[in-house]
This record gives C-alpha cells, structure tokens and sequence, in this order.
C-alpha cells in the first residue's frame, strides 16, 4: 500500500510539473509559400511573397474574412475579424530574411450590443472590417444576421471587449443570405463621412453616418463571371489624391479550376463608384485561396497591400500574400 501511495504521489508531482498547452499564451508563425508571379497583370505591383499563418495554443484562428494593417515603428500590426465572429490581432515584423518572426497572437469575441458573445453562426459571421481614421472606431459587418456594428475607441486599446452598438441603417435591401455585406470601407467627407459596403451578390451602398441613411451607388460590374466582390478599403485616408482611391478585391470559385481572385483599383465621385485598373490577378503559380480581405500601408515608394484568405482547405490555416506597388 505504502509504494502504490509514493507511486501515485510521484504521478501527481508529475502530471503538475507538465506544461499545460491551453495556459500558453497563443502564437503564430508564417511558413513561407511557394509561388510567383511572373505574368504581373499591373507592371506596377509586384508580388512580394506568402505565407501560411499556423497558429499555437489556439484553435481560432480559423475563417479571417478581412483586416486591417497599421504601421508601429519597424512592426506592422495586424487586426482581422472571422467568419465565427471573433477578433485576432498579431504582428508583422521582419526577421531579416524575407519573412516575417514569430508573432504573439490575441482573439477575443466580437460583443454585441448586449455585451455578451453571439451564440450562433448567422449572428456570428462577420465579414468587413474597416476604422474611422480620426476617432480609431471600429465598424464590422455581417452577412448571416444583417447588420452592421460600431465598437467605439474611446481611448479602449481593445474596443471590441467592450459592447458594440448597432447602427439603425435605413435603405438597405435584404440580401439574399450568405451573399450580403461582405465588403465595407470608411469614407471621409465634407459633407458628412460615410461606410461604403460593398455586397458579395451585387451592388453597392453607402450609408452616412450622421442619418444612418443608405442609398444605393452607381458601381462597376464585377470582373467577370463567377466573381464575387469580397472587401474594399481605401488606399490612404491622408493623402487627399488617394482618400476616395478604393482597392477592391473579388473572388472567383469553380470546382474544377479552384479559386481565383481579382485586386481592382476603383474610385468614388459622389454617388459613382468606377474601375480605374486591374492591379493584380491571383492565379497559379502564385498561392491561391479564398482571399476575402485586403489592406494597404504607405511605404517610401508607394504602398505595400495585403490579402487574407479565410482558408478553403479542411485545416482551415489562412494564408498572407504581399505585394508593393510602386507609384
């Protein structure tokens, strides 16, 4: 009896010096994808390079349907929001070889206006993402529940930990489901700024914020059949030659030639949202996915853009592709 107690008092001693994985804090690392792009569809963008996000100590870091990319000194801090309404943050920050180190990883659930969590998939699936350049506010929209929710800044380092407010938007049709507001970007104007959403069905609205009024916007067809718009962001909200230049990205899905997607160059006049080029065409051998966001940060050359993919394959890691254009 005595050595089945040392015994068990052994394993116990054991079992608590072992490292527990879920009170690691999470992680994630960005395995470099082959690829290229030797047939540019813009001489000016040039594909930089890909990378497969493999997260630890997390399971969530799964379905990121958009982000948002800011400069802080020699890192690039990422914010991406989910299919399963959630928020990660991570780093981009050069290791010196073409890649990017090691990044602590951050999720958290998106909040509704009640302060609690959503508990089901239609209320949960976020898809746009864009920020108020002067205030920080956060605007998210979804496409399972139709809405969209702001997550006022404040001051708050993390806005969305807090309740979210939905805006009483007026205008908008229903669209059909699971084909609503993928795509939204902030636009700043004189006479009051506005969110431009962008639906994965067709069309384009644009809703100011003073009234919460929409109406619809005259836009450009999409790039051709089978494509489907999936994000917009403005390409510089400081530069007033670029502040209404929006970069549009769409995908394109079969299943006997896979995904594809198209990075547009647009511009919005008033009520007019019109193609001003094709910036570049996400086909073999470059990395193909399920690419649904898109960001733009100001380098000393031009802008360094960056696509997300809310992964098609069953592990569900999402992939980073980089390209600079030079202006």
């Amino acid at each position: 009896m005595r050595v089945i107690l040392v015994c068990l008092a052994l394993l116990a001693t054991s079992v608590r010096a072992e490292p527990q994985p879920y009170l690691q804090k999470p992680t994630v690392s960005f395995r470099v994808l082959e690829g290229s792009d030797p047939k540019p569809v813009n001489p000016k963008v040039r594909y930089v390079g890909g990378y497969e996000l493999q997260a630890k100590g997390t399971s969530e870091l799964v379905g990121l349907s958009d982000l948002h990319v800011v400069p802080a000194g020699d890192t690039l801090k990422v914010e991406a929001v989910s299919d399963f309404g959630a928020m990660a943050q991570f780093e981009l920050k050069p290791d010196g070889k073409g890649g990017y180190l090691d990044s602590p990883l951050e999720i958290d659930p998106l909040l509704g206006s009640d302060g609690k969590r959503f508990d089901y998939k239609d209320l949960a699936d976020s898809e746009g993402m864009t920020v108020d350049p002067l205030t920080s506010d956060r605007y998210v929209s979804f496409e399972g529940y139709q809405r969209v929710l702001r997550f006022t800044a404040a001051g708050k380092r993390n806005p969305w930990k807090a309740a979210s407010e939905t805006l009483p938007l007026a205008g908008l049709p229903n669209f059909p489901p699971n084909q609503g507001m993928e795509a939204v970007t902030y636009i700043q104007e004189a006479r009051g700024d506005t969110l431009l959403i962008g639906v994965e069905s067709g069309g384009f609205w644009r809703c100011g914020l003073a009234l919460n009024k929409c109406i619809e916007v005259h836009g450009p067809a999409t790039p051709g059949f089978l494509y489907m718009m999936t994000s917009l962001a403005v390409v510089d909200y400081a530069d007033a030659r670029r502040d209404h230049d929006i970069l549009g990205l769409y995908r394109y899905y079969d299943p006997i030639t896979g995904p594809r997607n198209m990075l547009r160059l647009l511009h919005l006049e008033g009520n007019t949202l019109a193609v001003v080029s094709d910036m570049a065409k996400i086909t073999p051998p470059l990395p193909v996915d399920n690419f649904e966001g898109v960001s733009a940060v100001k380098t000393a050359t031009g802008y360094r853009i960056f696509l997300i993919s809310d992964s098609l394959k069953d592990d569900g890691k999402p992939k980073l592709l980089v390209f600079d254009w030079t202006l």
